[in-house]
């Protein structure tokens, strides 16, 4: 789904936090989507330049994406979309 009314509270109870008002829950919101915006500019950027410039940033720009992913998987633990990742994983091993 691409639109959700209640994607603040949906968001809310995925990462098990308690109900909060829901002004402070749109800045922290806003604050976390700011924040993997910023990371992800940085990962577009860096994977340009790593296209040309291959030596540059190695396997780092690897790390960034693995470090991020557990970032948002330490804040929304419950999601469902990490059976897909989990499932994904285990098919490869």
């Amino acid at each position: 789904m691409w639109f959700n009314w209640n994607h603040l509270r949906n968001t809310e109870e995925l990462a098990k936090r308690k109900r909060q008002n829901g002004i402070k829950l749109y800045f922290k919101h806003m604050y976390v989507g700011f924040r993997e915006a910023g990371k992800q500019l940085f990962m577009a950027i860096a994977s340009i330049i790593h296209a040309i410039f291959p030596p540059l940033f190695d396997f780092k720009l690897l790390d960034v994406v693995i470090d991020q992913t557990i970032s948002l998987h330490k804040y929304l633990p419950d999601h469902p979309s990490w059976k897909r990742l989990k499932d994904e994983l285990k098919k490869n091993n």
